[in-house]
C-alpha cells in the first residue's frame, strides 16, 4: 500500500471514529455536518466558538419546530 492510501485510509478510519464519539454523545451531527466542523477546526475555527454555534442553532431549530406544531397546523 502506497502513503497516499495510508493515509487515506487513516483519515476514513479517524472520521468513523469521530462519527461514532458524535453519536455517543448525542450531538445530532449528520456525517456532512461533522466533516465541515471538522475541515473548520483543521482550517483554524475556534472549536468551543463552533461548538456555541451549532448549539445555539439546534436550540433555535427546535423552538421553531415547537411553534410550527402548537400552532394546531393553522
Amino acid at each position: 500500500m502506497t502513503s497516499t492510501a495510508r493515509t487515506v485510509v487513516t483519515a476514513k478510519e479517524t472520521f468513523q471514529i469521530l462519527m461514532e464519539v458524535s453519536k455517543l454523545l448525542n450531538t445530532g451531527l449528520d456525517e456532512t455536518t461533522l466533516a465541515i466542523c471538522v475541515r473548520l477546526c483543521e482550517s483554524g475555527a475556534n472549536p468551543e466558538a463552533l461548538a456555541k454555534v451549532i448549539t445555539e442553532l439546534q436550540r433555535v431549530k427546535r423552538e421553531e419546530t415547537g411553534k410550527g406544531q402548537g400552532d394546531g397546523g393553522q
